[in-house]
């Protein structure tokens, strides 16, 4: 194969996807300048499927429970450090049930970030 072959060069559609994905990373990295990839794949994975459970988090995630737990605090109001956490997220007992069952969900912070992060991936999708 030639460096001029055209199956491997990247389509128009799949450079509009990394144009997206650039965008949702930068609002990202502009939130918080030293969060890692791992903090973005919870955040994600959290505004996806709210309610998971912490274990149900980590699966879906990769990591184990303590990683996520890491995460959780500093995406939450106060991070592990126990200074201000971004406050995007929060953990919430069950009120029936199993009460040791912890659920996660966005705050309000959290939803606006999420909107915001949409609306950039919207703009570089006209752009």
């Amino acid at each position: 194969m030639s460096d001029n072959d055209d199956s491997q060069r990247i389509s128009p559609e799949e450079r509009q996807a990394f144009a997206w994905l650039f965008a949702a990373v930068r609002m990202y990295s502009l939130a918080r300048k030293r969060m890692t990839l791992s903090h973005l794949t919870t955040f994600i994975n959290i505004a996806m499927e709210e309610g998971l459970t912490v274990s149900e988090l980590a699966t879906r995630c990769g990591m184990n429970g303590d990683v996520i737990s890491k995460h959780l605090r500093d995406l939450g109001a106060i991070n592990r450090r126990r200074g201000t956490g971004l406050g995007w997220v929060t953990v919430v007992q069950q009120v029936h049930g199993d009460r040791r069952e912890r659920r996660v969900i966005l705050t309000h912070r959290g939803y606006t970030f999420a909107r915001k992060v949409i609306d950039a991936m919207k703009r570089a999708g006209t752009s």
